[in-house]
């Protein structure tokens, strides 16, 4: 199992290490990690398109059983971030209604309520701790509406959740796993009571949706139920977080096209694209080769895992001109920031609601809050492109000392 303190590329601005990487081999076995990192666009499209030799469940690799154990392992592999067909088809089915297109404009007005609300500490001028303050309180209002599980649910989602993302690390280390395990169990002793009620007196929430098939379809299994909330709740807690977060940087640091979206609302809608190319939430995917196969000019063995750099392929220049500058106007959006083929990322058309609503009103805010400076922190993990803080509107923010770095305008 790949240690992430044997991760090659820097964790605070990894891009320039990526670029030089993937001009030297676009696909290269790094003994350290003991697995193959994938840089280039087309080997990454081309792994996560083609599940029939490219397995996500961990149990195909031996040394990730080991490294793991076979619980774990066992577990993982019925999880919907983590399993092949027959299972993943089943677990996606289960949920997939709640997050097409026209069920999430179906809750689109509500959303904005919830952005509202979560952007309102912006209006007075003071300075703001934009991630806490604003980046994760969005998507933890609409998972909690989602699920409808009120004030006191929504207040123990924002205490848990924060360790519960560790679930989610292609490299994490004994420490984050157990604090995510932690979450994940005191989690699932406030959702079993609540599972029950609903399939007693079922609702139109998406728990409701869970233990109450549809269709005739085969009812999920306890464990899977827990294990989908669970997913659900880091994944689409943690990732919007971090492309508001991350989108919020990119235009203080390019304040051109800060200001051309707070011009142009219409840019909205291609600005979260472009920030999902740019600096993608999620850096970093793993596939284990099914057969032996040739990727490029590099032979893979099965049973091999490689570790899919999405931040370094939706960066290729091979793929996008100019790809390392941010054009809120780019003509090529295209990008694998939530992934691609069977396990496309289930919460992407609600991501980019919940992004866009938010930055059709921070826009205005940061422009004013850039004149102030702004600082920040990177939190240290190589699977999550994360901020652990962003203060906007001073350069001197509480334990600026603790900062990784500070801007000023």
């Amino acid at each position: 199992m790949p240690d992430w303190r044997a991760w090659p590329f820097p964790l605070e601005d990894p891009y320039p290490a990526y670029r030089a990487a993937r001009a030297q081999a676009p696909v290269r076995y790094d003994p350290q990690l003991g697995a193959y990192v994938v840089l280039s666009h087309a080997a990454a499209e081309r792994i996560l398109r083609t599940p029939a030799q490219w397995s996500s469940d961990p149990r195909t690799s031996p040394a990730l059983v080991q490294a793991l154990g076979e619980t774990v392992a066992e577990l993982w592999s019925r999880s919907l971030l983590m399993s092949d067909p027959p299972t993943h088809a089943r677990l996606r089915g289960a949920v997939k209604r709640f997050f097409t297109p026209r069920a999430v404009q179906r809750i689109e007005t509500r959303v904005r309520a919830i952005v509202d609300a979560a952007v309102a500490p912006l209006a007075d001028g003071a300075p703001v701790e934009l991630m806490n303050e604003v980046a994760y309180p969005i998507p933890l209002g609409v998972i909690a509406e989602l699920f409808n599980i009120g004030e006191e649910g929504a207040q123990l989602l924002q205490r848990e959740t924060p360790a519960l993302i560790g679930i989610l690390e292609v490299t994490p280390s004994s420490s984050t796993l157990k604090a995510a395990m932690t979450a994940a169990m005191t989690l699932t002793l406030f959702l079993i009571p609540i599972l029950a009620e609903r399939r007693r007196h079922p609702g139109e929430d998406l728990l409701s949706a869970l233990v109450d098939a549809p269709g005739g379809q085969q009812p999920l299994e306890p464990d899977e139920i827990i294990g989908l909330c669970l997913l659900l709740l880091a994944a689409g807690h943690e990732t919007t977080a971090n492309l508001i977060g991350n989108g919020s940087l990119a235009l203080l640091e390019h304040p051109d096209q800060l200001d051309a979206l707070d011009r142009n609302p219409e840019l909205t809608r291609p600005a979260v694209e472009e920030m999902l190319r740019y600096d993608a939430p999620t850096q970093v995917v793993s596939r284990i080769a099914r057969e032996d196969h040739r990727l490029g000019s590099i032979q893979i063995s099965a049973g091999r895992q490689a570790l899919i750099v999405v931040g370094a392929a939706n960066r290729d220049p091979l793929r996008h001109a100019q790809p390392d500058q941010l054009t809120l106007r780019r003509a090529d959006q295209a990008h694998l920031a939530f992934g691609h083929g069977p396990h496309f990322c289930l919460g992407a058309a609600l991501a980019r609601v919940e992004a866009q609503a938010a930055f059709s009103r921070i826009c205005g805010p940061l422009s004013r809050f850039r004149r102030a400076g702004w600082s920040g922190r990177r939190g240290d993990t190589a699977t999550m492109r994360r901020l652990q803080s962003l203060w906007v509107g001073t350069s001197s923010p509480p334990g600026a000392r603790a900062l990784t770095w500070v801007c000023s305008s």
